[in-house]
């Protein structure tokens, strides 16, 4: 299992529009993907899931990958996750 820390920089909270962006690159991989913020972990297949997240500008989450294709789907939700805006 893949493992990246990451700072929640996308906005002040957790919007909607993000975490279908997060689900949106999500689905591009093979690998399972999950994220973790403030000692909840959720799938990044469920959109629910992923709002229930309480992420705010500056909290530390992790992303958690595993399969084939593991670093490159977590990298590629790091730089969501990293995104200032």
């Amino acid at each position: 299992m893949i493992r990246i820390e990451a700072v929640y920089g996308c906005g002040d909270s957790l919007t909607p529009d993000v975490a279908a962006r997060l689900a949106t690159v999500a689905e591009r991989y093979r690998a399972q993907l999950e994220l973790e913020c403030a000692g909840k972990r959720v799938r990044l297949d469920s959109l629910i899931g992923i709002l229930s997240l309480e992420c705010r500008r500056g909290t530390k989450v992790a992303i958690l990958a595993e399969g084939e294709d593991g670093q490159a789907a977590a990298e590629a939700i790091r730089e969501v996750i990293e995104k200032r805006g």
